[in-house]
Order: structure tokens, then C-alpha cells, then sequence
């Protein structure tokens, strides 16, 4: 039998504005009942009906009750009327270009970000990157997640940050009225966010962390090669070793992070309070830090031979120095950030707070985030302390006897 066309009007099938396959007798047998809302008079099924930019869409309400029919057409016009009939024609390529302009404006490790999963995502998009918007299945977003995923083993981590691609723009999509609500693919209940992956981090000893620094320090002596380029401060100039080599430890000493300690400038440093006085980056808050005995030698003997005011170092990034250093060494590869992550843990195994390190560390919770982020990080010294506490306890709780308990 001869079928009415489809008048999909650029929608998926699933969607509930797709107008189903409907025979030329069904068509002609509907009865009207109401303005745009129809009725079948053999199995009393409801159906709408709307005119739109020239074209008569069907709709089957799915329902016998007729004031269930009646909620569902109105849902059904308002979420017809939501689209913008004029951009049923954009296609995954031309919504991911509008999308990547519209976030030019965020920070440059963002837009590079976005700009590679947008690659990634026209290469391998299996119905291609040519496919109208409007077509797209959540099958098909969630098929894509899942090869990517097997094929390249993401981590957790950068299997959310596709997702949230996807995500943010589809909701921009929908804010652009080139779908509707009902109509966007991307749905957060059978697309989840997985679990963050546990992290391990590594931690150096003092021992190799001194080693460490002395290797880069060490730099300063060979000869410089004339013309060579200079990798993460290190090479090409010789005040470049040392200047990495007084950044890392800095890092270690102070227990701050990268973005923190590049901005520093010597107006922060409050040599009589004992405050070094610091504005997180991430967030702009204002935070600081006591002049740790053991950190107050190298800012004294920074500032001397300073001009006293700018910028405290004149690096930014010793990411490659501290990477040669320990590849030299043959220690782990360690980061920036697993410096900071050292003074946190001596700090706690000698006997501070998690209050006062969260304070230190500019954190406003009370040392709840330490506590979630380096529970790994403190894992081999609280072995060694619930031995004491379990000692202690040993000789203070009576035991039980076999009369005390009948007793």
C-alpha cells in the first residue's frame, strides 16, 4: 500500500515533532474533533495537525483520552513554534564552527581544547560531518563516545570532556532555535559522565628533590652551545639553569602552584609581617602564606640580588627542566604540581592541621578538599600513625572479660 510521505521537516524519527508514517486511508479517515486536533474512528486514536512555512505536519498523539490528547497537541505546536524553521539545514560541521566561535572568548587552553575535539569529531563522526543537525541520534553520540573511548583508551577525564562538548553544543543549539528541547540528541541520563579516573600522585623524597635541583643547577657549568634554543630555561643561556633551578624550589618550599608563584611579585613579599601574600589564578581569591623558616634563606638571597620591585622570577614554566632533571636521574617523572603536593605532605607528617595546610593553600573548607585530593598522598605515613594511635590505645581501654561481661 501507498504511504503518505514523510514530513520530517529535518527532524529525527525519534523525535516527538517527526511526523509518523501515516497510509493515505488513515489520512482520509480522520475525523475532526478540534482546531488542529483529529481523531480516528476505528481505534479512537488522537492525532495532530499543523501548518507549517507551508507544510502540513501529522502527528500521533499516541492516546485515546482525549484530554491527554488535548496537553499532548499543545506540547507538540509549542515545541514546533520553539524551532527556528529557517535553520533545519544546519549541518554537525557548520553547528561546531558556530560553537567554536562562540567560545572564542575563553581562556587559550580552552579554545585549543575545543578546537581539537572538533577535529576529532569531524574525522570520525560515522554518519559524517555533513549530517544535518536535526538527524543526529542519541545512538549515534553515544556509538562515537564508545569507539573513541575503546580505540584511543581514554582515561575517564577525557572521556567527560567530550561529553561535555557535546553537551554545550547542543544546549547552544537549542538556545539558537535550531532544535528544540525535545529534539536535541544529547540526553544527560543515557549519556553519563563516568566516574573520575583515582589519581596516583608521585611524590619526591627530599633527597630527590635536592638531587633535583642540584642537576639543574649543574647546567649552568657545561659549555652553551652558540645558537641553541632553549627548552624549559635550561639551555642556550646560562642564568636560565639557575633561574629554573630557584623557581622548582620555590615550588617545593612554599608549596604553591605554578600560576601562582610566576605572578609573584616582590611588592607581595612582606619581609617584616612574614607573609607572602598570593591571588589565585583559578579563582581570584586572595590568599597567603607564612615565610617558612626553611623558605626565607632563598627570598633573602633572591632579593638581594634583585632590584627589590617586579617580578619575582622571570620564568614562567620549568615543566621541561624538571623533566630532564629526572630523566637524567632515572627518578619518576615527576610535575610542577607534585612539587606543591610534597610540602602538603611534610607539613601533615609533621603533625599540622588540615585545617591550617587548607588555609596555607588558600582553600576555604577546612581542609575537606586536602583531605579528598591527597587521602593517597597520606596514605603511608597514616599507616605508620594508626600503629601509634592503636598503641596508645592499647594501654588506656580496659578489655573485656568473660565476668566483666556478665556482670
Amino acid at each position: 500500500m501507498w504511504k503518505f510521505p514523510r514530513l520530517s521537516y529535518g527532524l529525527p524519527e525519534w523525535s516527538p515533532l517527526y511526523s509518523k508514517h501515516m497510509s493515505e486511508g488513515t489520512k482520509s479517515s480522520l475525523v475532526s474533533v478540534a482546531t488542529n486536533l483529529y481523531r480516528h474512528p476505528e481505534n479512537k486514536i488522537y492525532w495532530g495537525r499543523k501548518k507549517v512555512a507551508g507544510k502540513t505536519l501529522w502527528h500521533s498523539l499516541d492516546t485515546t483520552d482525549r484530554k491527554l490528547a488535548e496537553h499532548n497537541l499543545t506540547k507538540w505546536i509549542g515545541e514546533l513554534t520553539a524551532c527556528d524553521t529557517n535553520s533545519g539545514d544546519v549541518t554537525l560541521d557548520a553547528m561546531a564552527e558556530r560553537f567554536l566561535a562562540a567560545r572564542a572568548g575563553h581562556k587559550g587552553g580552552t579554545v585549543r581544547t575545543e578546537k581539537s575535539i572538533a577535529k576529532i569529531l569531524r574525522r570520525d563522526f560515522k554518519p559524517g560531518k555533513g549530517i544535518l543537525l536535526s538527524r543526529i541520534k542519541t545512538s549515534d553520540l553515544q556509538a562515537y563516545l564508545a569507539e573513541q573511548a575503546n580505540r584511543h583508551e581514554w582515561k575517564n577525564q577525557t572521556y567527560n570532556r567530550h561529553r561535555l562538548f557535546f553537551m554545550q553544543m547542543f544546549n547552544l543549539a537549542v538556545a539558537d532555535r535550531i532544535l528544540s528541547e525535545a529534539g536535541n540528541p544529547f540526553k544527560p541520563r543515557l549519556i553519563k559522565a563516568r566516574k573520575h579516573d583515582k589519581v596516583f600522585r608521585r611524590i619526591p623524597t627530599a633527597e630527590q628533590f635536592e638531587g633535583i635541583l642540584n642537576n639543574v643547577r649543574s647546567l649552568a657549568q657545561k659549555q652553551v652551545v652558540p645558537g641553541a634554543k632553549k627548552h624549559g630555561g635550561i639551555r642556550g643561556s646560562v642564568p636560565w639553569a639557575i633561574e629554573s633551578a630557584n623557581f622548582l624550589e620555590f615550588l617545593g618550599a612554599a608549596g604553591v602552584g605554578q600560576a601562582e608563584a610566576s605572578s609573584l611579585c616582590w611588592e607581595d613579599v612582606d619581609f617584616k609581617g612574614g607573609r607572602i601574600h598570593f591571588l589565585r589564578r583559578k579563582t581570584t581569591a586572595k590568599f597567603s602564606i607564612p615565610i617558612y623558616a626553611w623558605l626565607r634563606p632563598l627570598l633573602e638571597r633572591l632579593h638581594k640580588d634583585s632590584t627589590g620591585t617586579g617580578r619575582v622570577f622571570t620564568v614562567r614554566d620549568c615543566g621541561k627542566a624538571l623533566e630532564g632533571a629526572c630523566r637524567r636521574l632515572g627518578l619518576p617523572h615527576f610535575t610542577q604540581r607534585n612539587l606543591r603536593a610534597m610540602l602538603i605532605r611534610r607539613l601533615h607528617d609533621a603533625g599540622i592541621s588540615h585545617k591550617r595546610i587548607a588555609e596555607w593553600q588558600g582553600h576555604q573548607d577546612g581542609g575537606k578538599l586536602i583531605l579528598q585530593i591527597y587521602t593517597e598522598v597520606f596514605a603511608d605515613s597514616d599507616t605508620e600513625s594508626e600503629q601509634a594511635d592503636l598503641a596508645r590505645a592499647a594501654g588506656r581501654i580496659i578489655p573485656f572479660t568473660p565476668e566483666t561481661a556478665a556482670a
